[in-house]
């Protein structure tokens, strides 16, 4: 196919990008270089332009499917400068949705799990409905409703993918790409020997590898390539299921350093002041089902968490 890629050269686009072209597929790709991670292929270049602009918009009409990872991500980001980053998290995405609807472009949206805020009832299924609590899932929320539209009115197929919280890195011309995040964190500080958890620590998150994230987006571009003839869309549920607060998370690394490394003082654990504090989600239970993206994409997350912690721990 042709496939067209917002956000190419961000973390999850720069481990996208290589396999869809060793799939065989025509690449459109397009990325701004506004986010903290560039990953440039020479083999496979993209379009330094606003997703939303015409030079972007013209290339991408002319793709059979678009994954639009593109985005000013961060919790933090929305909640400083919600005019500029809604301007291009909603506006610029209700854009691309009327250029793939006038060309009939099957759609995929890079959404986040950020969107349930505290449900109902738990777990958190592909139907739990969108509760945002703070703007950046606001924002992702209504990019999700501007994704679905077409694909329930049969206009062309559409999918929404709420990712967890990624983890993992992979190598890219040579260079280590990862991402900053509490488990990189407390590997880092590991050989200081203090953890810091931001307060309370008992916030509950689901871990997702970044290798099973890449696999089901390849899985998101067949299902939509099998809906082209009766067009409809679908959320799925990009998580591993293993749900574990920060201060579990703090505890397993102190565990597996101190097994690796058995000569190394004890870690230390220490709360202290949230930066997010007011903004960030604190929710003691979250608990991700996977059933609907199991059965309607047929496949699952391979990787642990515990797994990984093992192997940074001793390397």
């Amino acid at each position: 196919m042709r496939v067209g890629v917002t956000g190419a050269t961000g973390f999850i686009g720069g481990a996208l990008v290589p396999v869809l072209a060793r799939a065989g597929h025509d690449l459109v790709l397009v990325d701004d270089r506004s986010g903290p991670v560039r990953v440039e292929y020479p083999a496979w270049p993209a379009l330094n332009a606003d997703f939303a602009g015409e030079p972007a918009l013209n290339a991408l009409s002319d793709c059979d499917v678009v994954l639009h990872l593109g985005a000013i991500s961060g919790v933090m980001a929305c909640a400083n400068d919600p005019v500029r980053t809604a301007r291009t998290n909603v506006e610029g995405t209700r854009q691309l949705v009327e250029r793939c609807r006038s060309h009939r472009v099957a759609l995929a949206f890079a959404s986040s799990l950020a969107v349930v805020g505290i449900p109902e009832r738990l777990p958190v299924t592909e139907a739990t409905p969108p509760r945002p609590t703070h703007e950046y899932a606001r924002q992702k929320a209504e990019g999700e409703q501007l994704i679905s539209a077409p694909g329930r009115e049969g206009a062309f197929p559409t999918a929404v993918v709420r990712m967890s919280n990624v983890y993992g890195s992979y190598v890219a011309e040579g260079a280590k790409i990862g991402k900053g995040n509490v488990l990189n964190v407390f590997l880092a500080q590991a050989r200081g020997g203090r953890l810091t958890v931001n307060a309370p620590g008992t916030q509950r998150r689901d871990f997702v590898h970044i290798d099973d994230v890449i696999a089901h987006w390849e899985a998101v571009l067949r299902w939509l390539r099998a809906r082209s003839s009766n067009p409809s869309t679908a959320t799925f549920n990009v998580a591993s299921g293993e749900s574990y607060s920060v201060l579990e998370i703090a505890e397993k690394v102190c565990g597996i350093w101190s097994r690796t490394h058995p000569s190394a003082p004890t870690l230390r654990i220490d709360l202290v002041p949230n930066p997010r504090a007011g903004v960030e989600l604190i929710a003691p239970e979250f608990v991700v089902s996977r059933v609907a993206t199991e059965r309607d994409l047929g496949i699952r997350c391979s990787h642990r968490l515990d797994d990984f912690l093992r192997a940074a721990a001793e390397a």
